[in-house]
């Protein structure tokens, strides 16, 4: 994006960024952010992502090693802390806020001018006080899914793009299949079948040349547990939206 003959991108980070589907959106609008760093424990995750984006920087380390200063400055933050302890359909969940508290810490710090966290609806109890906090259901902006997910943070609201849908979402433990009624997975349940790595994408709507490391179960955890691709282009494009539409902040990055 140029304001003033003067090339402005915002720089993005990405913690708990798993294979890369909250990357993707901000990538994929490059004339308006650079994503320049990501953050994720899993060595699997973190090769598929270090594939897709071989140009950010990505630590493979746990959250907790390290601290705010060790994560560099930033205009959006945007992540996706791990969301098994909440979700119900973790029957053992042990609620544990650890990793979205070492968020909230990070953005304290670094005070960047967007603000995005994803996680399971039942998350909005640990969200900091005075934090917007957004409940989006994912067909109403075009992903084939009729799963909630909740958005935290400061950041412009996306546009609605409808659809009608038949899957109710993606389940990281497809990979279990069919074998009885207590193993059949969402996915499965409609294809009658376990579903395959390219269908499972579609549903997720990432790209059918998206490349994911690991065997197939590991696949299917990186696919379930990511931040829909459109999503995040929904999201992104919203920013941008607001960029163009607000001259304040585009004076100040040109200073």
């Amino acid at each position: 994006m140029y304001v003033g003959g003067v090339n402005m991108k915002l720089k993005v980070i990405d913690l708990f960024c798993g294979c890369g589907g909250f990357t993707y959106g901000f990538d994929y609008l490059d004339d308006t952010f650079e994503v320049i760093f990501a953050l994720d424990k899993w060595k699997v995750a973190c090769e598929s992502y270090s594939v897709n984006y071989p140009n950010v920087e990505i630590v493979c380390k746990d959250a907790l090693r390290l601290k705010p200063e060790d994560i560099p400055d930033a205009d959006v933050i945007i992540g996706s802390p791990p969301c098994q302890d909440f979700s119900i359909a973790n029957l053992k969940r042990k609620e544990d806020p650890t990793l979205i508290n070492w968020f909230w810490k990070v953005v304290e710090e670094k005070k960047p001018r967007y603000i995005i966290m994803e996680e399971v609806p039942r998350a909005k109890y640990y969200v900091p006080s005075g934090v917007k906090i957004r409940i989006y259901k994912m067909c109403d902006y075009g992903i084939p899914q009729i799963r909630r997910r909740l958005f935290a943070g400061e950041f412009p609201e996306p546009t609605k793009s409808p659809i009608n849908v038949t899957f109710p979402a993606v389940m990281a433990t497809e990979y279990k299949g069919v074998g009885s009624k207590r193993q059949m997975t969402r996915l499965s349940k409609i294809f009658r079948r376990k579903s395959l790595i390219p269908e499972a994408k579609l549903v997720q709507t990432f790209p059918i040349d998206y490349y994911l490391a690991g065997n197939l179960k590991e696949q299917y955890i990186q696919i379930g547990n990511a931040v829909p691709p459109l999503m995040s282009y929904r999201l992104a494009e919203a920013i941008k939206r607001d960029l163009e539409g607000n001259s304040n902040i585009l004076s100040a990055f040109v200073e």
